[in-house]
């Protein structure tokens, strides 16, 4: 592929998405706030750019992965910025996890220099990253999307066009969602399991038993029980998520009372010094408050 691409963001999840598309072939020139994150990248071919300006000018498409809509928003709309530095005709893709509304500015800001915008977040954490096994939910013009889709399959294996700019992280916080609520109900169920003497290992049996068995109780529900808080998602960035599905709620007047109170206690484990580990860290929250 012809296409050079910029890639804004080299964190747990942007570092083994960079790596992919290097392993495609492409041509791509990375950029990342704490610049020593660069250099493995770097080994392995990447060209590092100076700043996100400088990387849109020199690439056709760039992709955004970060942590939340004011550091996107900063990368993006701030001095040095990539719409200082995107050409006429490029392509703009955020990746990261943010609200409709932000997504609707990034496209309204790279509209105004002739570009093309799409959100594209991912759903899956570290591993399905490294393996390139994302599935990608992207919101934009269709033409848009096949423009990108080489480049969105070297990282991901399921590509979902969920309708025009913004859909696609509309989806992604509906999806994370039920990412929370099954994290959180399996903790409680994990914590009652533990606290009336049964082995845990009896539960991960009869919900793989169940018809709403799931491969995420074999990955992250065994983790659990083992008390593994590696962080493959970080507990702050669900919390985040939670936050901005609570806007994304009172824009479209829908009423989310369990989310809130899922909220509430990712909430309160982030104040307790849990940002850091795993978003399954809910269940030492939920141990440290049942003492």
């Amino acid at each position: 592929m012809s296409l050079r691409v910029g890639f804004l963001g080299l964190g747990t999840m942007g570092t083994p998405m960079a790596s992919n598309l290097l392993k495609a072939g492409l041509k791509v020139q990375v950029w990342n706030r704490t610049a020593s994150k660069a250099a493995p990248l770097a080994s392995l071919g990447a060209k590092v750019g100076k700043s996100p300006a400088h990387v849109a000018a020199e690439s056709d498409v760039i992709i955004t992965m970060l942590g939340g809509p004011q550091d996107v928003e900063q990368v993006v709309l701030g001095e040095n910025g990539v719409a200082e530095g995107i050409k006429s005709g490029a392509v703009l893709v955020d990746m990261s996890t943010v609200s409709p509304a932000t997504s609707r500015k990034l496209a309204g800001a790279v509209a105004a220099k002739q570009a093309e915008f799409l959100d594209a977040p991912v759903v899956g954490s570290k591993g399905p990253a490294t393996a390139g096994e994302l599935v990608i939910l992207v919101g934009g013009l269709p033409q848009t999307l096949e423009r990108c889709r080489p480049i969105l399959q070297a990282m991901g294996k399921i590509i979902i066009h969920a309708g025009g700019v913004g859909a696609g992280s509309a989806l992604k916080l509906a999806t994370n969602l039920m990412l929370a609520h099954l994290a959180a109900g399996f903790a409680e169920g994990l914590l009652l399991v533990q606290r009336a003497g049964l082995d845990p290992k009896r539960y991960l049996e009869v919900l793989e038993a169940s018809t709403f068995r799931s491969p995420w109780y074999q990955t992250k529900g065994v983790g659990m029980v083992k008390r593994e808080f590696a962080v493959h998602f970080a507990l702050k960035h669900m919390h985040k998520d939670l936050r901005l599905m609570g806007e994304l709620a009172s824009d479209v007047k829908a009423d989310l009372p369990i989310t809130r109170a899922i909220q509430q206690l990712f909430e309160q484990a982030e104040v307790s010094g849990r940002a850091e580990l795993d978003y399954s860290a809910i269940l030492a929250q939920l141990e440290s408050v049942s003492a």
